[in-house]
């Protein structure tokens, strides 16, 4: 998992390098929207997937492997038109993503998150090795191509996936109305909650502003990961247990880690304070360093939710602090805070969602 991470920052810095901070924000604006989209639709499929019977699993990873196809021949379609760039680029690795996770999700239900991040490490590296290829090797290279070579290593995985869900007729995830509440969970309570900042920093200031905060950002959620595989390995006790505490991560060592990971980008961002990076990133990525904390501790909370089967709770938490995060950071962004602005919106609301989760998990349990 770590040096697929280590990678994605490698290509951060590669295409800063030859294409510019401002092509970068746009880069990053696209993984945006790409994560608006994809997520909240994939969302059923991978709640589902951890905790339902096998016949359930085996139709619905063939319906969540179409589902992906589709997207990507969307974005396909999209590719001629130049100006719809963040369009083309967020359907075709939306749905390129969508069909990787019906690869994985036999490893994920299994819970081998060493496998999926084995998955995520060779899909990462064929991307940056054809990408820094092209970037080096070229006088002049483009952001529409530099896209396209990203995506490229989605082709075999559609072929693999393919395979591995043929033979089991498609299904639907659930019910109509869990499918709605498990999308919008995804849709407007994480993936809007974690990228609608950027997006909305896009709107307010630039795409070179975003380029700064994204950097962080990335770091940050990239660290915040060990808590999702951390939590990853306790899937079947958890869903055999219908969730119950005492079968989970335990809590201190959860903290344990959460510290840990918080620490690696407090002495980042305390570094880049004494190099030439831009001050504005740097400062932020102090600040980030309190919201890589509080992410892997929600990261674990959000599993033991998962298989507590408590959907419309974590689905509302997560869309009553939405207006919250964004109305902060557009009055932080009206001081002239930058991408300091999106970092304390951030983690502010982030510290707040943990709150909520933890009493929960743990208020009833002390009362």
């Amino acid at each position: 998992m770590y040096g697929s991470r280590g990678l994605g920052l490698l290509l951060t810095f590669a295409i800063i390098a030859r294409l510019g901070i401002a092509d970068y924000g746009l880069y990053a604006l696209a993984f945006s929207f790409a994560t608006i989209l994809g997520p909240p639709l994939d969302n059923p499929w991978a709640v589902r997937a951890i905790r339902e019977s096998e016949d359930d699993f085996n139709r619905e990873r063939s319906s969540r492997y179409l589902v992906g196809v589709a997207l990507v021949v969307v974005g396909l379609a999209l590719l001629p038109f130049d100006k719809l760039y963040l369009l083309w680029f967020g359907f075709a690795m939306a749905g390129g993503e969508m069909a990787f996770n019906s690869l994985k999700s036999r490893a994920v239900r299994e819970g081998h998150p060493d496998l999926v991040w084995r998955y995520d490490a060779i899909r990462q590296t064929s991307s940056v090795v054809l990408v820094c290829a092209y970037l080096f090797a070229v006088d002049d290279p483009t952001l529409k191509l530099t896209s396209l070579l990203y995506c490229a290593p989605y082709a075999v995985i559609l072929v693999l996936a393919g395979a591995a869900v043929r033979g089991h007729r498609p299904g639907l995830p659930g019910a109509p109305r869990q499918m709605v509440y498990l999308t919008a969970e995804m849709g407007l309570g994480t993936a809007a909650y974690l990228q609608g900042d950027v997006l909305l920093l896009g709107f307010l200031t630039n795409s070179t502003v975003v380029g700064y905060y994204n950097i962080t950002l990335m770091l940050a959620t990239a660290l915040a990961g060990i808590g999702q595989s951390f939590a990853m390995t306790y899937h079947e006790p958890l869903r055999k247990s219908g969730g119950d505490l005492k079968t989970g991560p335990k809590l201190r060592l959860t903290l344990t880690i959460a510290s840990a990971v918080g620490a690696i980008v407090l002495v980042t961002g305390v570094v880049m304070l004494f190099t030439p990076a831009p001050a504005p990133m740097a400062q932020a990525m102090v600040i980030m360093a309190g919201f890589c904390f509080l992410r892997t501790v929600i990261c674990v909370f959000q599993v033991i939710l998962y298989a507590q089967r408590r959907d419309r709770f974590r689905l509302v938490s997560s869309i009553a602090l939405l207006p919250v995060k964004l109305a902060l950071l557009t009055v932080l962004v009206k001081l002239g805070l930058g991408a300091v602005a999106a970092a304390i919106a951030t983690t502010a609301a982030d510290a707040m969602l943990l709150a909520v989760f933890a009493n929960a998990l743990y208020g009833r349990r002390r009362s």
